[in-house]
C-alpha cells in the first residue's frame, strides 16, 4: 500500500499538457510497481465533470482498485493540472 501512495502523491503534483493526462498517470502508476501498463484501464467520466474539472478513473484489472483523477486545464487549455486524486 506504500507505493501506492506513493503514486497518489505524485499524481497530486501532476501537471502536463491537456490530452496526456491519462498516459502520464499510467505511467507513474507503472514507475511506482502498482500496476503494469496493460493491466490499466482509464476512461474519462463527462458525467462526472464539474466547473471545469474533467474526471478520470484509472480502473486496474484483477483488483478492486480504482483511482479518481480530477483535473482541470488552464486559461489556455494547453496545460492540465490535477486537482485531486484518490481510491474508490
Amino acid at each position: 500500500m506504500e507505493q501506492i501512495n506513493k503514486a497518489l502523491d505524485r499524481i497530486k503534483k501532476l501537471e502536463c499538457p491537456t490530452g496526456e493526462v491519462e498516459n502520464r498517470v499510467i505511467g507513474i502508476l507503472e514507475d511506482y510497481n502498482v500496476a503494469n501498463k496493460n493491466d490499466i484501464i482509464i476512461n474519462r467520466n463527462y458525467q462526472l465533470d464539474n466547473d471545469g474539472t474533467e474526471v478520470f478513473s484509472a480502473k486496474i484489472n484483477n483488483t478492486n482498485l480504482s483511482i479518481i483523477v480530477l483535473a482541470k486545464s488552464g486559461m489556455d487549455d494547453y496545460v492540465a493540472k490535477v486537482e485531486n486524486v484518490y481510491i474508490s
